[in-house]
Order: C-alpha cells, then structure tokens, then sequence
C-alpha cells in the first residue's frame, strides 16, 4: 500500500490572498466566448479524461499526482459561493484529500460500503489558455453513475471548471470545481471525488 510522506498536515496556503483570487476564477467564467484553439482543448481533456479514469479504477495515488501541492476540490452548494461565507458539500484542500484516500484504504469508511464502482462521462468539453500561456480554464459536464450492492444505481451530474497551472512536469490541476445540477437538495454521502 502506498503511503504519502506526512499523513496530516496544515494548510498554509488558504489565505485571503487565495480565497480572492478563487472568488476572481469563479467570477470570470461568464466572461469565456467560444473556445477555439482546438489544441489547448485537446490536451486539456486529455487530462480530464485521465483524471476521470483514474478515478474510475481507484488510482487514487496516480490522481493526486495530477494536483499542484497548493490545490481545491470545490463541490459548493450554489453556483456563485463563496467558501468563506456559504456552507459547501466539499472544500479540500490537498492534505484533506490525501486523508480522504488515506481513510478509503482503511476499510473504515463506512459510507462506502458497500464496495462503489463508478463510471464517468465527460462531455461538452472547452478550453482557454492564459496570454502567458501559464495557466488554463476548463469547462465540461460530468455524469457519473454509481452502482452499489444491493442499492439502486445512482446517477450525479456536475458541470466542472478547472483551473490548470503549467508546471516543470506539465499541466496540473490547481482548482476543480464540480457544481452538482441538485446540489442544493444534499446529497447521501458525496464520495465519489
């Protein structure tokens, strides 16, 4: 079993610097026109469908790897929160999400029992570079389905937008934000990443 280095550790980099410029990304998504550059969207979902994959066959270790050290996963509960003043389904940082994988290893974590196999879709695709070429915004709908032992299949549909960073190993996610089209009626369990 792979482990990481340090099981828990603080997040230094969640300042108001930080939450302003995500409240910044969040605010500029209506400003997109059509996307056009048909290799940035290319190699963009590239990664998004890597990291879909990933997810589908429980690389956790392989997902994480895709993140910037200072990342969000964002599941707010409406489509223009702010995490400082609204509750949200999720907000992790990257030490929460490595416990979250940390505890899926466990066989402790209840709400995933029985075993859940998931399937992902991604669809409606698009992409934007930076004029510096440093960092990328991603847009597309995810539908996940969900099939747990004697349970009835369950669906969840998101619209994700991604904030993508350039690195010395390539592109990683900074932020991924997954808007759920019934987020506002909770959820059993959200834990499908």
């Amino acid at each position: 079993m792979q482990s990481f280095d340090v099981i828990s550790k603080p997040s230094f980099y969640l300042d108001d610097a930080y939450y302003e410029a995500l409240i910044t990304w969040r605010d500029e998504a209506s400003t997109y026109g059509p996307a056009t550059d048909t290799d940035v969207v290319a190699s963009s979902a590239s990664l998004i469908h890597y990291e879909a994959r990933l997810l589908d066959t429980r690389r956790f270790y392989e997902w994480i790897d895709l993140y910037t050290e200072d990342c969000i996963y964002w599941l707010p509960s409406v489509a223009l929160a702010d995490p400082r003043r609204e509750v949200t389904v999720t907000f992790d940082d990257r030490r929460r999400m490595e416990d979250r994988i940390i505890r899926f290893e466990t066989g402790y974590a209840h709400n995933q029992e029985p075993d859940r196999r998931l399937k992902r879709m991604i669809t409606n695709l698009e992409a934007w570079e930076s004029d510096d070429g440093l960092s990328r915004r991603v847009m597309a709908v995810e539908h996940v389905f969900e099939i747990r032992t004697g349970k009835p299949p369950s669906e969840f549909v998101a619209s994700l937008d991604y904030w993508l960073v350039k690195q010395t190993d390539g592109w990683k996610i900074k932020v991924k934000k997954a808007l759920l089209i019934d987020s506002e009626d909770g959820l059993e369990a959200p834990t499908f990443l």
